[in-house]
C-alpha cells in the first residue's frame, strides 16, 4: 500500500527557511566581526606592547647594569597595594590596575639578567635573539612578547623583553564576541515570531480565497472575489472564475438537455405504450400487426429524437473548444458518403459541385453536424426521386456552401419559423424533435457565418439553404 504523503505547508516552510537563512547570515556576520575584532585587538595590544618597551628602554639605558636600590621594593609595594585595594579585576586603584599582574618585563645586559618585574619568571624567557614580537610559553601560560635590543652608552648590548599574557586578549575577544553574538542569538526567536506574524498576514488573502471557494457548490458557481487581491492570487482567481463559468455552463447545458429530453420523449413513449396496449388487446391478427407496425414507427421516431438530442449535446460541448483551419470539401464528401445510402432508398440523386479547397476556421465536429442536418433534411423532405446538390463557391472574403433540393417549396408560414427550437413544420414527414434547424443556425452563428433560405429555389419548386462563411487563408492555415 502506497504511503499517503503529508501535505506540504508553504507557510511553515517559508517561516522555517527565513529564520534559518537569517540565522546563518547572523552567524556569518558574527564570524566576520569576530575576525575583524581579533585583528584590531592584536594590532592595538601589539602597538601598546611595543610603545611600552621603548618607553621603558629609555629609562633603563641610564641604569647600565645597576638598577636603583629601591626598584624591586617600590615595584613590589605598588603591586601589593593594587592587590590589597582592588576588590575585583574591574576595580582601578591609585597604584594602577589589577590587570598589571598579567604584564611583566625582563632586562638584561649581555647575557646577565639585571632587572625584572616582581611577577616575572626568574629566568630569561626569550626564545630568540631576534628583536620583535614572539609567542612564548612560561609558567604554563602563553605570553605575547616584544624584544627590544639596544646598545648602552658604554657599548655593551642590552635586551629588554616586555611580555603580556595572551589570555587577556582572548578574554577581550570573548567579551566582544558575546556582546555581539548574544543579542543576535536572542533576536532569532523574536525574528521567528515576527516572520510568523508577517507570513500569516501575507497569507490572509489565501485563507479568504479558501473560505470563498468552500462556499461554492453546484448550485452556487458565482465568480469569486478577494477583498485584498494580490499580484500572485489575481491570475489564480481569474482561472478559477473561468473554471466556474465553464462548470456553470456545463451544468446549465446538462439541465437543459435533461429538460429537453423529458419534454421530447414524453409523447413518443406515451404513443408507444398506447400502441403496445392496443397490440395486446387486438381482436385480430391484422389489428395486432398494424399496432406492431406503429410501434416500430414510434421506435424510429424516438430514435430520431434521441439522435437530435445527442447532436444538441455534442454541439453544446464543442462551444468553448479551440477552432482550427478546415478544408470544407473533404468534410462535405464525408457527410454525403455517409448519407448517400439513405438517399438511394428514395431513388434520389446527390452530388457535390464546385471548387476546392475551401478553407474556413471552425470546429470540425460542429461543422459536420451542421451539414449533416442540412443534407439529411433535404433527403427527408425533398421526396422520392428528387435531386440534391451541394454546391460550393468562394470569393475574396467568403466561402459559400448551398444545399439545394428539387422538392416542393417550403410554405411561407413554415419558412418564417423553421429555425425555431422544437418547431416541426412537416409533421406528416418529420419524426424528429424540431431541433435540427435550430442547431444549424446556432452552429452557423458560432462560426460568424450567415444562413439564408431560398424557396422556391427554381421557378415554382425546390429549396436552397445557403451558408456563407468568412474565408480563412490557405497560407494562414499552414
Amino acid at each position: 500500500m502506497r504511503n499517503k504523503q503529508r501535505p506540504h505547508s508553504i507557510k511553515r516552510h517559508l517561516t522555517f527557511s527565513t529564520v534559518c537563512v537569517v540565522g546563518v547570515l547572523m552567524f556569518v556576520s558574527w564570524l566576520l566581526v569576530y575576525s575583524e575584532a581579533r585583528h584590531e585587538i592584536n594590532e592595538v595590544y601589539d602597538a601598546r606592547l611595543g610603545q611600552s618597551a621603548k618607553t621603558l628602554a629609555l629609562s633603563v639605558m641610564s641604569w647600565g647594569d645597576q638598577p636603583p636600590d629601591n626598584f624591586t621594593q617600590s615595584y613590589t609595594h605598588w603591586l601589593n597595594a593594587i592587590t590589597a585595594i582592588a576588590k575585583d579585576d574591574d576595580t582601578t586603584t591609585p597604584f594602577g590596575h589589577p590587570y598589571e599582574d598579567n604584564l611583566f618585563f625582563q632586562y638584561r645586559v649581555n647575557d646577565a639578567l639585571v632587572a625584572k618585574s616582581p611577577n616575572a619568571p626568574a629566568q630569561w624567557i626569550g626564545t630568540s635573539d631576534n628583536p620583535g614580537f614572539d609567542m612564548v610559553t612560561a609558567a604554563g601560560e602563553q605570553w605575547r612578547t616584544f624584544l627590544l635590543v639596544f646598545t648602552l652608552p658604554d657599548k655593551r648590548q642590552a635586551s629588554l623583553l616586555v611580555a603580556e599574557k595572551e589570555a587577556i586578549r582572548q578574554e577581550l575577544m570573548t567579551e566582544v564576541s558575546l556582546t555581539i553574538g548574544l543579542p543576535q542569538l536572542l533576536l532569532i526567536p523574536l525574528l521567528a515570531v515576527i516572520v510568523v506574524v508577517l507570513v500569516s498576514r501575507a497569507f490572509r488573502p489565501l485563507g479568504e480565497l479558501k473560505e470563498t471557494i468552500a462556499a461554492r457548490s453546484v448550485d452556487n458557481l458565482d465568480h469569486i472575489h478577494v477583498a485584498q487581491p494580490t499580484v500572485e492570487l489575481t491570475p489564480l482567481v481569474k482561472q478559477l472564475n473561468y473554471l466556474f463559468s465553464q462548470l456553470n455552463n456545463a451544468w446549465v447545458r446538462e439541465k437543459r438537455l435533461v429538460s429537453t429530453a423529458a419534454h421530447e420523449l414524453k409523447t413518443p413513449l406515451a404513443v408507444l405504450r398506447l400502441n403496445a396496449e392496443n397490440a395486446l388487446s387486438a381482436a385480430t391478427k391484422a389489428d395486432r400487426d398494424n399496432d406492431l407496425t406503429n410501434i416500430l414507427a414510434g421506435i424510429d421516431r424516438t430514435d430520431r429524437v434521441i439522435q437530435q438530442l445527442l447532436m444538441l449535446s455534442r454541439v453544446e460541448q464543442q462551444k468553448n473548444t479551440d477552432t482550427t483551419h478546415i478544408d470544407l470539401v473533404p468534410l462535405l464528401r464525408e457527410q454525403i458518403a455517409a448519407l448517400a445510402p439513405m438517399a438511394l432508398t428514395q431513388q434520389q440523386s446527390i452530388e457535390l459541385e464546385g471548387r476546392d479547397p475551401l478553407w474556413v476556421k471552425g470546429h470540425p465536429v460542429m461543422l459536420s453536424v451542421l451539414f449533416t442536418n442540412l443534407i439529411d433534411n433535404a433527403i427527408r423532405y425533398a421526396g422520392e426521386g428528387a435531386s440534391i446538390s451541394v454546391v460550393t463557391s468562394c470569393s475574396a472574403n467568403t466561402v459559400v456552401v448551398a444545399v439545394i433540393d428539387s422538392g416542393d417549396a417550403i410554405p411561407d408560414e413554415i419558412k418564417s419559423r423553421i429555425f425555431d427550437k422544437f418547431f416541426r413544420g412537416h409533421t406528416e414527414k418529420g419524426d424528429g424533435a424540431g431541433l435540427g434547424m435550430s442547431i444549424v443556425k446556432d452552429i452557423a452563428e458560432q462560426h460568424q457565418a450567415s444562413i439564408a433560405i431560398r424557396s422556391p429555389y427554381f421557378s415554382d419548386h425546390g429549396n436552397g439553404f445557403t451558408v456563407t462563411f468568412p474565408i480563412a487563408s490557405v497560407y494562414e492555415s499552414r
